[in-house]
Formats: structure tokens, sequence, C-alpha cells
């Protein structure tokens, strides 16, 4: 919660005062597809992320008639070394690279997403492939198939562990 949420409100809260007496400006807040999709084993990253997208959605509301707008990105997972340098219950580095992290999106790609979206003005822009994009589809029009579909993914990570 403190990087993924207060960090990012703390920095637009510091900012809105001259941007609400400029009557002008544009905040950009990484979220994640874990904030629109939660999945087994990570609640608190969702969480983080899905208070982060909340404070966005209301704030943009609010904030509209100063001319200030605020963007959403959902990333899936970026190749980056997050998983090598992530910390274990012990302490320790966890010093593995996750395939989902290897898999993922190079930083410059994703980049280049956060780029276009604030040119076209978005309010929120999903940057994954199919499969989390048909999963965010499922969540919203089928929440009983996401849920079923989420209990056998927890159940099939368990067995695996």
């Amino acid at each position: 919660m403190l990087i993924n949420y207060f960090a990012q409100i703390a920095l637009a809260k510091a900012i809105l005062p001259s941007m609400i007496k400029r009557r002008s400006g544009h905040i950009v807040c990484i979220s994640s597809v874990q904030g629109k999709i939660a999945i087994p084993f990570r609640s608190a990253y969702g969480a983080s992320k899905h208070a982060l997208g909340a404070w966005c959605d209301s704030a943009r509301a609010e904030l509209a008639s100063n001319n200030i707008k605020i963007a959403v990105i959902n990333p899936g997972y970026i190749k980056t070394d997050l998983s090598l340098n992530a910390l274990t219950g012990s302490g320790d580095k966890y010093g593995v690279m996750d395939k989902t992290i290897q898999d993922g999106y190079a930083p410059e790609y994703v980049a280049q997403q956060i780029l276009a979206a604030v040119l076209r003005e978005s309010n929120e822009v999903t940057v994954a492939p199919l499969l989390p994009r048909l999963a965010q589809f499922i969540r919203y029009f089928s929440p009983s198939l996401y849920f079923l579909i989420m209990e056998r993914r927890a159940k099939k990570l368990a067995k695996e562990e």
C-alpha cells in the first residue's frame, strides 16, 4: 500500500495545488491489470492497485472542471528485474526470474503505450495480452464464471507448491 497506493496519491496531492491554480494538468498513475482483476495469491498487491484506480476515478471527476486529466495505466507483466530483487518473507533476496515477468512486455513498449495514452488524453489504458483482457471482460460481464475460474486457478497453484 505504501508504494503502490499512498506514494502515488501523495505525489498527486503535492502537485495538485499548482495544477488547480493553472487550471491545467495531467496526472498519470501506474496501476496494474491486477487492479482490475484479482488473481489468487496476490491479494495485497491487487487491493493496492484497485484502490489506486478507484482514487483516480473519483479524482478525475472532481478535477475535470479545473481541466486536470488523470490517466490510469493498467499494464500486465513487464520484463524487469522485479522478481530478481524481490524479498522473501525472511528478508532474503528472492533472486529468481519469474516466467510471467520473463515473458512480459519490454519496458520500452509499455513506455510508448503510456505516452500514446497521455497524448490521446485517455482516462484508462490496459497494456496486456489477450488472456488478461479476456479475464477482465469475463469479470465484469460474468462474475460467477470469473470467480469459478479463479477458484480453480488457486487450487492448481496450491497443488504446484
